[in-house]
Parts: structure tokens; C-alpha cells; sequence
């Protein structure tokens, strides 16, 4: 593995039951990795997921969630033998109604960044394109709703295409965006520069706040992290 070297960093320390828990980042994967294959010869790659398993003691390496997932039943060494030389490029978008944050990195590096709000939730909390989908027309304060939720998917939406081309395609684009909104996003003039049955789109698979700067950076930090779980003794 090529990718930029930084001093290894033990982001936490912990116990499950009968398991010790090593968090790590995603710069000291290809260290774990090799020192798992060694510890574990025998362990393989689940059938779906992330994680390396041992099946004679339970050990497993989960890989931080930026990283491509491994073959089922690839062997870590295999797998760490064919990574690419660098991390490559990868954008991130969080997206809740009225408030979006979105980022493109290279190699590990934030390149852009872009956050911002509209006012497009009722006094109740709801999105009023969820509203208006259950409860039909509505006056003039829902109308303005509706129209700065379309500004806002057509903000992102210009951004991400903007990127595009001035940056080039990432090759992994991650979504925090939920399933109505998703198809409203895609629905939007201008429409994402990516289909969305795009193989590159994956799912962010933890909780999100609020989007904004902060926010964009916790989950990236989070996805970036992978966990080894050693059974005792």
C-alpha cells in the first residue's frame, strides 16, 4: 500500500463481553492488515460486508468504510496486495430537509466543502415535501417551503456537477440522504452528475446530525475508521 504514512494513532480502546476492541484509521489499515494475516492465516472475508473473520477464534478486522469492500472469501493478504496506489477520490454528501453539507477529497485531502440552509420545515418539523405528499395543496408559506427545497437540491446538485468537471469523477460517492429525499434530489434541475443506481454511491451507515462544516467532517472521520476485535486470551 502507497498511501501517505502518518504516525499510527489508537483512536480507542475497549471491551465487548469477551472481546478487546482496537479502533484504527484508515492510514494504519495496511499495518493491520499484515499483522492480522499473520496472527490469522486461515481468516477470509465475509460473504457480505467489510470485515476479515477468523473461524477458529471469532477475530475480526473491519475496514474502514472508505475502502472498497473485499471479494467474499478474500484472504487479507490478497486484498492488501491489490490495493491501488493511492486512496483516490471521494465525495461526501449529507443532506436533511433544509440543510445540506457536502465534500470532495483527493487522496485523503479535503479539496471543497460547501454547507448551507433553507427554510423548508414546518412549525411541527416536517419537511413540507413530505407534507405536501400526504395532505395535498397548501398556501402561499408552504409553496415558499417547497420552492427553497427545490433551490436547495439545485444548490447541491450544481455543486456536485461544478466538481465534476473542474476536479474530476471520484470514484466512491457517499450518501447520507434519506430515501424521499433522495428521489427529490434526483428529480431536481439540474439532476446529479451520477445515476442513482450508480455502483460508486453507497450508503453512510451512521447517524448524522444536523449537516454542516462539523458535521461533514465527524462522519468522514468516522468512516475513515476501522476496528479490530481480538477475542481474550
Amino acid at each position: 500500500m502507497a498511501f501517505t504514512r502518518r504516525s499510527a494513532v489508537t483512536l480507542g480502546r475497549g471491551q465487548a463481553g469477551d472481546r478487546s476492541l482496537v479502533r484504527f484509521r484508515v492510514e494504519d489499515c495496511d499495518e493491520q492488515l499484515g499483522d492480522f494475516a499473520a496472527r490469522y492465516p486461515h481468516s477470509v472475508a465475509e460473504p457480505r460486508g467489510r470485515a476479515f473473520v477468523d473461524p477458529a477464534t471469532g477475530a475480526r478486522l473491519v475496514l474502514p468504510f472508505v475502502l472498497t469492500p473485499p471479494s467474499a472469501n478474500e484472504r487479507p493478504a490478497d486484498y492488501r496486495a491489490r490495493w491501488p496506489e493511492r486512496m483516490g477520490r471521494r465525495c461526501l454528501l449529507l443532506l436533511q430537509a433544509g440543510a445540506f453539507a457536502v465534500g470532495y477529497w483527493d487522496d485523503g485531502e479535503l479539496i471543497r466543502h460547501k454547507a448551507g440552509k433553507r427554510y423548508v420545515v414546518r412549525g411541527n418539523g416536517k419537511a413540507q415535501s413530505t407534507h405536501q405528499k400526504t395532505r395535498g395543496k397548501s398556501r402561499y408559506g408552504s409553496r415558499l417551503r417547497l420552492q427553497n427545497w427545490q433551490r436547495l437540491l439545485s444548490d447541491v446538485n450544481h455543486k456536485l456537477c461544478e466538481w465534476w468537471r473542474e476536479l474530476g469523477i471520484p470514484e466512491q460517492c457517499f450518501f447520507a440522504v434519506p430515501v424521499r429525499s433522495m428521489a427529490d434530489l434526483f428529480a431536481a434541475d439540474p439532476s446529479p452528475p451520477i445515476a442513482r443506481d450508480d455502483a460508486r454511491i453507497r450508503r453512510v451507515p451512521v447517524h448524522v446530525h444536523v449537516p454542516d462544516f462539523s458535521e461533514l467532517k465527524r462522519v468522514d472521520a468516522l468512516l475513515q475508521r476501522g476496528r479490530l476485535e481480538v477475542p481474550h486470551g
